[in-house]
């Protein structure tokens, strides 16, 4: 298996389980969360990059929420840092997976027109 793909794998996981996070706090607020994380969910599932990129700063912005709900509310400090931590694997994972994809993609297949010795 290329590393893209296992990056892709990875990032699909961690969306999934970012979601399902965002569900499980409950209240509305979590669940427009969910509901906006969603949102790339095709373009992920199909390996676009475009989607990718877009979703990673989607996520970002989700870790940056959750940090500050961690600092600011010290009786839900645990899970709430617990859901920064998968946002911040879920976005590096999706950096992860475009960065490979594009170094695979710059990279010519062996014996496609290079120079022979």
């Amino acid at each position: 298996m290329r590393l893209s793909e296992a990056a892709r794998r990875a990032a699909l996981a961690a969306h999934a389980a970012l979601i399902a996070a965002q569900l499980a706090v409950g209240g509305t607020l979590p669940w427009v969360g969910a509901a906006l994380l969603l949102l790339p969910w095709p373009g992920l599932w199909r390996g676009r990059e475009y989607s990718y990129q877009w979703s990673s700063m989607l996520v970002a912005f989700f870790c940056a929420l959750w940090l500050a709900e961690g600092w600011a509310d010290a009786g839900g400090r645990v899970q709430a840092f617990a859901i920064a931590a998968l946002a911040a694997a879920d976005f590096v994972s999706q950096v992860l997976y475009v960065r490979l994809r594009g170094r695979e993609r710059s990279v010519p297949a062996a014996g496609s027109g290079g120079a022979s010795r």
